[in-house]
Parts: structure tokens; sequence; C-alpha cells
């Protein structure tokens, strides 16, 4: 850099500048935030006029809709997933307008294939296909029996609803059938829910509303993995530490080295399973499953101390009677506490 920087006249320093210009050029599109915006429309010019109004003489009316050709990487964590899809807009042509939709909950526009404008049976119809990130809020209660919406929103990125509302009726919906099958943890509904509504961006006083056209696919999780996987090994677990109840009070080393190794068997799984879901201010049913078992074991763990400081103090008949009422009243808790689990976690849904 000091060498071209010295050089001001023949060969060298033009290649000098020659590289400087390339290195500049490299990091204006390398800058963050440098990349550029999806260009209005390139199309004729009744659909794509060059000059923009700013405010609109008369209400104009969008219709939109999408063909979703692939859904991948549903992360709960993120509450994020992605889509290939095929985006629609049509309107009729109008001086100086031209839809400014806008993915409002995209995240990350992964890549971009086409975009193209054209003027059909007196109305402008611009397709385009877009492979993005979509954030959906994720409402994990239920989980792993939950079921979520993902969405597709947009919005027109310059008119407020007052110059720019969606028609009630979508341009196109669908999903492909292969689209269905590449989520294997989850149950894809077949149909495309399409709705439109208006909402605030801002919450200052006098804020405009902007219309809303929300495209979601209804998917259900598959348990299946969470039951063999944690749910099944938690049960076993639970019967693991509540055969304490058949070993002999005296033997309070057995019964304390059991309690305590199955309490942090049930830690471990809680901690695999709650590594992929976000930090949410509400509790999972599987987290009311495994704090039930956390209480449940630590309690044998009390009785089985307390049965042993009855027989050390003579009392074996009264210890005895307790393990056998522990042995039916322990495994009820447990199957209480699952379905008061169940019952509590759909209810808040």
């Amino acid at each position: 850099m000091r060498q071209c920087v010295a050089m001001t006249s023949g060969p060298a320093s033009n290649r000098c500048l020659a590289w400087l210009a390339l290195l500049l050029a490299s990091l204006v599109v390398l800058w963050p935030g440098a990349a550029a915006a999806d260009p209005v429309c390139d199309g004729p010019e009744a659909c794509c006029p060059a000059e923009q109004l700013e405010h609109l003489a008369a209400p104009e009316t969008v219709r939109v809709g999408a063909v979703f050709i692939g859904l991948y990487n549903v992360d709960d964590k993120a509450q994020a997933w992605d889509a290939d899809y095929y985006l629609y807009e049509s309107w009729r042509p109008a001086p100086g307008f031209t839809p400014q939709t806008e993915i409002v909950n995209e995240t990350s526009r992964l890549s971009s294939q086409f975009d193209e404008t054209v003027l059909r049976e007196g109305r402008c119809v611009r397709s385009r296909r877009i492979h993005s990130t979509l954030h959906s809020r994720f409402d994990l209660r239920a989980f792993p029996f939950d079921r979520q919406r993902l969405t597709l929103r947009l919005a027109d990125a310059e008119h407020d609803a007052d110059e720019v509302r969606y028609d009630r009726a979508p341009f196109v919906l669908g999903l492909d059938a292969e689209a269905r099958s590449e989520l294997p943890s989850w149950k894809v509904a077949p149909q495309v829910r399409f709705d439109v509504g208006d909402a605030l961006l801002a919450t200052h006083p006098g804020a405009p509303r902007y219309a809303f056209a929300t495209l979601s696919i209804d998917v259900s999780r598959r348990a299946d993995f969470y039951l063999t996987r944690f749910f099944l090994p938690l049960m076993l677990i639970m019967v693991v530490a509540f055969s304490v109840f058949w070993i002999h009070p005296d033997d309070l080393g057995s019964q304390v080295g059991i309690g305590v190794t199955c309490l942090l068997a049930v830690i471990a799984f809680q901690l695999g399973e709650a590594s992929t879901l976000p930090a949410v201010e509400y509790l999972t049913l599987a987290d009311r499953v495994y704090a039930s078992s956390y209480v449940l074991i630590t309690l044998a763990l009390v009785e089985s101390v307390y049965t042993n400081t009855l027989a050390r103090q003579g009392d074996v008949a009264r210890s005895a009677r307790i393990d056998n009422l522990s042995r039916v009243l322990f495994p009820s808790a447990t199957l209480l506490a699952i379905v008061g689990s169940f019952v509590v976690s759909f209810a808040g849904r």
C-alpha cells in the first residue's frame, strides 16, 4: 500500500491504482449491510413506472400468493425455518405505483433465482423465486407434542393501509407434495392458510397502520423420537429409583446410591433435551415431567433415610409399612404428575 502511494506515474502506478480500486470495490460489496435491496420492478412501463408516487390518489388493492416448493431446517431454538418458494403479486396498472412488497419476518435471504414482471390480461403480475430464512414465534408449552404455524408475512414497505390493501382472495396458494416430506420431524398439513389484516409498526401517537398478508403452514411435531430417546428411559429410571422401597431399610447405602444415581441421570437427560429449545418464560410439558421426576426421586431418598432411622431405632414394623405404602403411592403419584402435566400444558395454549 505504501509503495502504491509513493508511485505517482508510470505503468507501476496504474497497476497500483487498479489494485486499490479493486480493493475498495470488494470492501463495498463485503461491508455489512452493503448488499443491494430487491429491485422494485423490472418489466413493462405500465407496471414499473420510473417515478414512484409518494402518496397515491386512490387506494390500490394487491393480490399476493405463494407456492412453497421446499421446507427445511425448523430450528426450535432460533424459532426459524427455511423456505424455498415462488412469491406472486398482482395489481392493476396505475400511474406512479408499483407494490413495494417486503417479507416482514425474513431474517436472511439465502438466494433469489429470478424476478419477472409481465402485463397479463390487463393486470401486472410479478413472480419471484426466493429461498430465505423466516422467523415464526413458536408456542412450546406442549413440547414435544406441540403444533406450530410456519408463517410468511408480507407488507408494503412504502404505503400504509389507507393506500395499499391486500385482497382477501390470494393470487395463488400451493404446497408441493415433496416439500411436505422434507421435514422428517414434523407432520405437515396439506393446505396453506391465508389471512389479511392491518397492524401498527410503531407505537408513537399518530403512527400509520400497514396492511399485512400472512401465509402459514400448520405443522405438528412427531413425538416418537422424544418418546424413545427421553421419556422411555426416564420412566425406566423412575422404576429403578422406586426399587429402593424393596431394599431393607438397614441398607441405606444401597438406597442412597440408587437414588442419587437416578437423580443425576434424569438431570443429564433433561440437559440433553433442553439444549435444543430456547430459554422461554414458561414451562414446557417436558419440563413439568422432568420437574416431577426430580421431586419424586428426592422424596424417595427422604423416605429411605426416614425408614432407615426407624429401623435403627428398632421400629422395623413401622418402616416396613411405610415401604409397602410407598410402593403404591409413588408410582401413582408419578402417573398423576404426568397426566397433570399434559392437562396444564395443553390448557395453557
